[in-house]
């Protein structure tokens, strides 16, 4: 079958469209010469090795790398007009879902060529390629004694993190990183480019705020950005004796009595089966100058201490100490639920994981992490809003707990029994905080495992206006029928 490929207005090429993933490569070299790459060659080759998990690196048909948004646009439209053509989307590549930004067959779009970072407005914005990660983010911050509200570990892609909501050390203060988006540049199913803010495709803009990639491919992002000086934080890791302690201090730090907006931790109990062992460790950050800040303080305060990283510095050495502790390079899961605070409720849930992951010892190459921090605010009814379900003026920081399983193997003849373990795990923690009255239906995109379904707990009603919006800037289906990839918006 034979078409002209228009995008932007202007027939470019006439491609054939076969029953053939060789062929739609084929033609994609054509129409974008130089930057569709094979199996065997070196950009072929690094771009899968730059998964951060194992599950990802798949073998798609061939990886286009593109160097402008029309380049996007130009993938867009083959893959929309060709009945053949699948299509993948790659940022950061740092999901533990398998398919979630890869395939075996198709075309893998990799927009990390797209990572162009640009200070705006005297530093009030900054633009950013949606491709990058956030460490080249924050070098250009830094420099200006700027910051972002982004990923807190180095490595993470800032597309996949924004579009997901995304949680940040600022996000006390300053809320979701998908609601410190002032625009978005992006394609749609048509091929048409268009920005999305609070004045031109506001429905569409807030779409994409939780949404992921069922609306268009954003090639851009203008976000927020602010002043800045160095900040104390960093890690501290504890004996597996201090449990109640940590337990305890949580449930503190989490009563909205004691909110404090510059005050941002990840609680983790890990679990190392090659040795059979167990400690705690607490990330945290204060947003302000001051070391040893009173809102932390019972975290410090916990002995005995096996480690201490807590310090003065900047984002960007922050992010990079995250990244060197996070596993990459093998085999994950990860799992979510929300739930209001519950000092009940995050003791027995620290009791059936510690259960749960002994049971799993005989798997040598386990690492197990149970991981307790907090929902950030919400934008007001006056603002841009986003799509994931939360009231208005709300403020689900005082009282809200984002509970993560987060399991790490190397041994692939035990994945099945580790992710059968976590979904078993994940329905005994939700169990528990249904019967003590603290369930929440949140669950967080970005941490959410490929079983669970993070758009349908937005709620109904916001459910239903992101059928309206897909609709109509994707009365086809597109981003449903031929990009597989992510957690797909039900059409009904």
């Amino acid at each position: 079958m034979r078409h002209y490929l228009t995008v932007l207005g202007l027939v470019l090429l006439p491609i054939c469209c076969t029953a053939s993933f060789v062929t739609d490569c084929a033609a994609l070299s054509t129409l974008l010469p130089g930057k569709v790459f094979y199996t065997n060659s070196t950009v072929y080759d690094s771009s899968v090795k730059s998964y951060y998990f194992v599950e990802e690196r798949l073998n798609p048909t061939c990886i286009v790398r593109p160097t402008s948004t029309s380049d996007v646009a130009i993938v867009v439209k083959y893959t929309a007009d060709c009945p053949s053509a699948l299509l993948s989307i790659k940022g950061g590549g740092h999901s533990p879902n398998i398919g979630a930004a890869n395939a075996d067959v198709g075309v893998t779009l990799d927009l990390r060529t797209l990572n162009a970072v640009s200070i705006q407005s005297g530093g009030l914005i900054t633009s950013v390629g949606a491709g990058a990660l956030w460490q080249e983010v924050y070098r250009v911050l830094d420099t200006y004694g700027l910051a972002a509200v982004g990923g807190r570990v180095a490595t993470v892609g800032v597309g996949g993190l924004i579009t997901g909501g995304g949680l940040s050390a600022f996000s006390p203060e300053h809320g979701f990183a998908c609601d410190n988006v002032v625009n978005m540049e992006l394609v749609l199913a048509s091929g048409a480019i268009v920005n999305a803010n609070e004045t031109s495709h506001a429905d569409l803009f807030a779409a994409l705020k939780g949404g992921q990639n069922n609306f268009g491919i954003v090639t851009r992002f203008d976000i927020r950005s602010f002043q800045q000086p160095d900040y104390w934080g960093g890690g501290v890791e504890y004996t597996s004796d201090s449990d109640e302690d940590q337990i305890l201090a949580f449930a503190k730090f989490k009563d909205p009595e004691n909110f404090d907006p510059h005050a941002e931790i990840e609680q983790s109990f890990l679990y190392t089966a090659a040795d059979n062992s167990r400690i705690s460790s607490n990330n945290m950050f204060y947003t302000k100058p001051v070391v040893n800040a009173s809102a932390l303080a019972d975290f410090t305060a916990i002995e005995p201490q096996l480690s201490n990283t807590m310090r003065i510095s900047n984002t960007t050495d922050f992010a990079k100490e995250m990244a060197m502790y996070q596993p990459a390079d093998t085999l994950a899961v990860y799992a979510t639920t929300t739930f209001n605070v519950s000092l009940p409720a995050l003791q027995s849930i620290l009791g059936i994981w510690n259960t749960s992951v002994h049971e799993l010892s005989h798997i040598k190459s386990l690492l197990a992490v149970l991981t307790f921090q907090a929902i950030p605010p919400v934008p007001p009814a006056s603002g841009p809003q986003n799509s994931l379900g939360f009231t208005p003026n709300s403020h689900p920081e005082r009282d809200l707990v984002l509970c993560l399983l987060s399991n790490y193997w190397t041994d692939a003849s035990a994945s099945a029994e580790i992710q059968a373990a976590t979904q078993s795990l994940l329905e005994e923690i939700e169990a528990i905080t249904q019967k003590d009255g603290v369930d929440v239906r949140y669950k967080y995109m970005n941490y959410a495992a490929k079983w669970q379904d993070p758009i349908m707990s937005y709620g109904t009603t916001q459910v239903e206006k992101l059928r309206e919006v897909a609709a109509k800037y994707d009365p086809s289906g597109f981003f449903q029928a031929k990009v597989p990839g992510g957690f797909k918006l039900s059409r009904s």
